[in-house]
């Protein structure tokens, strides 16, 4: 069974990860060579689904946080757990969010007068 699907759809790529897996560097890396395979040298935006993923290992957290192959990523989860397992990415250079909600997540995406560079900063807590 693959670990994820990648596609390609109306001006954004999107990636969905199995429930279940945990992303390690390999993973991230077929993850990646799959959406060039759609960009080619053109950075795009991404939009991940990360709903039920069991973690991510230190080397991949490294190497998406390096990675500079996409215009803005939104990352879509459906839980603290999935929010917290996204943290890693407020150090990434590229523009990246999280979401719980997909529509969100696709509206910020797409929004090309949102301008901003570099991540978002992490959600304030109450």
């Amino acid at each position: 069974m693959d670990l994820f699907s990648a596609h390609f759809e109306k001006g954004f790529l999107r990636l969905r990860w199995r429930r279940g897996v945990e992303i390690t560097h390999s993973n991230a890396v077929a993850a990646a060579r799959a959406l060039a395979e759609f960009h080619g040298p053109t950075a795009l935006p991404l939009l991940v689904n990360m709903h039920g993923i069991t973690g991510v290992t230190p080397e991949a957290k490294v190497g998406m946080i390096a990675y500079r192959g996409f215009s803005r990523v939104a990352l879509v989860g459906e839980d603290a757990v999935d929010e917290v397992m996204s943290g890693f990415s407020h150090r990434s250079s590229t523009a990246t969010r999280y979401f719980k909600s997909e529509s969100e997540a696709l509206a910020w995406l797409l929004d090309s007068s949102n301008s901003d560079q570099g991540a978002a900063p992490a959600p304030q807590r109450d």
